[in-house]
């Protein structure tokens, strides 16, 4: 089963604020949630069968909050977010 990814336009604004070095993990993230998306995490611990999720990508550097409609067979991405090596 594919599922449609849709990203509003705020969305598309932090993707392209992503680093260079977060190209590659958030493309293969953004395959893994066209085919699983059920596979990252529940936003809500006290929800886990919540369609709000979590993923994090990029060795833990990365985070793509999103909305699964599934009878829809869509996902919403709402929020993209790298974090920095603050090392």
């Amino acid at each position: 089963m594919t599922y449609t990814i849709e990203s509003p336009d705020e969305v598309w604004d932090q993707v392209h604020a992503l680093p260079a070095e977060a190209a590659t993990p958030f493309a293969e993230a953004m395959t893994l949630l066209t085919h699983e998306p059920w596979h990252g995490e529940p936003y809500h611990r006290a929800n886990p069968d919540g369609a709000l999720r979590q993923l994090i990508y990029g060795f833990g550097h990365g985070l793509i909050i999103y909305v699964i409609l599934e009878q829809q067979q869509r996902v919403v991405i709402e929020r993209v977010l790298w974090l920095e090596d603050l090392g």
